[in-house]
Formats: structure tokens, sequence, C-alpha cells
């Protein structure tokens, strides 16, 4: 897959290592990049970010690469509208689940192939989330054992709930999408509040992540 259709997309990569760096530099040469910056630690990272813009930040949090949880969250405060792509192993669920929270674009793991990689970078590119396989059953494991064990009934959405979840997991905003089906922005609310509380999610991330595990849109 080669992203030639679309302009140039810039990268930084939060990687100290070189061997991972080189493996992203070759993934680019299918075309439509623009530049490919490496930044070997934190401060590297956060200059260069005042620098110049860059479309995404794939960032592998942890200390064998230079980098930690709280470099991560610390992009996510200073830079809240910068697309991430994390790369990261998912021993930790916790983790995993804590940095979804965060509104995080992409989560790979290591065993993602080339072809994954690239569809990830396009699909946050366009402005869509991208988490793979591993990292969708460690949400959906979440929400599918945390039920009451003697309450075997499915979770399941009206027809309206499902039709608002989806529009909303597009990118819609409450006022755009009853604009879309000629309701209030206030029953939008409430039918947004009532769907979370349904699911037990807290975030549109994780609504997101519901809407993709179970097929309503494509990841």
């Amino acid at each position: 897959m080669t992203l030639n259709n679309y302009h140039s997309i810039s990268l930084i990569h939060a990687n100290s290592n070189v061997l991972m760096h080189n493996g992203l530099l070759n993934l680019t040469k299918t075309g439509g990049f623009d530049k490919v910056v490496q930044a070997n630690n934190e401060t590297e990272l956060f200059d260069k970010l005042n620098e110049e813009s860059f479309d995404i930040v794939i960032i592998n949090p942890s200390k064998d690469s230079n980098f930690s949880e709280n470099s991560l969250l610390k992009l996510l405060d200073e830079f809240p509208k910068q697309k991430v792509l994390i790369f990261s192993d998912v021993k930790n669920e916790s983790i995993v689940l804590q940095t979804l929270e965060k509104g995080i674009q992409g989560y790979l793991t290591f065993e993602c192939d080339e072809e994954e990689i690239i569809h990830a970078i396009f699909a946050i590119y366009k402005g869509e989330k991208f988490y793979c396989n591993k990292v969708l059953d460690i949400v959906f494991n979440k929400h599918l054992f945390k039920k009451d064990e003697e309450n075997c009934e499915p979770t399941s959405l009206t027809l309206r709930e499902t039709e608002i979840t989806i529009l909303i997991t597009q990118g819609n905003t409450n006022k755009e999408v009853a604009e879309m089906i000629h309701l209030s922005p206030h029953t939008i609310h409430t039918h947004r509040k009532n769907i979370m509380k349904k699911l037990g999610l807290r975030s549109v991330s994780e609504l997101t992540i519901y809407a993709v595990s179970t097929g309503l849109i494509e990841a």
C-alpha cells in the first residue's frame, strides 16, 4: 500500500533505537512522505515539535527507547492536537487502557507487520483511529469481564443509539449529528450519555474502539 494519492506526510519518530528508525525509514520509501525525523530523547522531541509541525508523532514510551509514560503524558498535555501513534508491547493491560483513555489516535505492537503499520499511518493522517487486534482484544475483554457474572444478557443498543454511535465515532459533534438526523443537540447529548452508561464507557476513544470491535465502523 502506498500513500502517493495524498500530499506528503511528515513524521517524527521518538525512539533512540537506530534499527527501529531505519526500519521506519525503509517503510516510508513506499512514497507519500515528506520527511521522517528522529528524536533521540525527550528534550530533542519537544525542541523539534516547537520548531516545526509534524503530521504524526510515532513514539515508543519505554526506557529502551529513551522515552517514558511521562514523556507521552507531557506530549499530550503540551500538544493536545498532535496526532500520536504508539509502538509498544501490551504486557501491562492497565497501562494500555490508561493510555487509550488519553485519546491516543493509534496503538500498535511490535508484532504488527509492515502493511499494518502503513495502514495505521494512513488512517491517523486522515483523522481516523487505528488500533491493532491485540489492543482491541484488551479493551473488548475489559468490558466483557467486568459485567456481573450472574447477568449473561448481552448489552445491546437500539437502532437510534447505533446510528448515533456510528456518527459520533466518525468524528461528528453533537450539533452535527443533530442536524444529520433532525434531532435537537440536547437529545443527542442525552442519547450519548445513555450509550456511554449502557456500554460502561467513559470516552469517545473507548466508544470508537467498541464500534470497531463490533463492526459498526471500519478500523
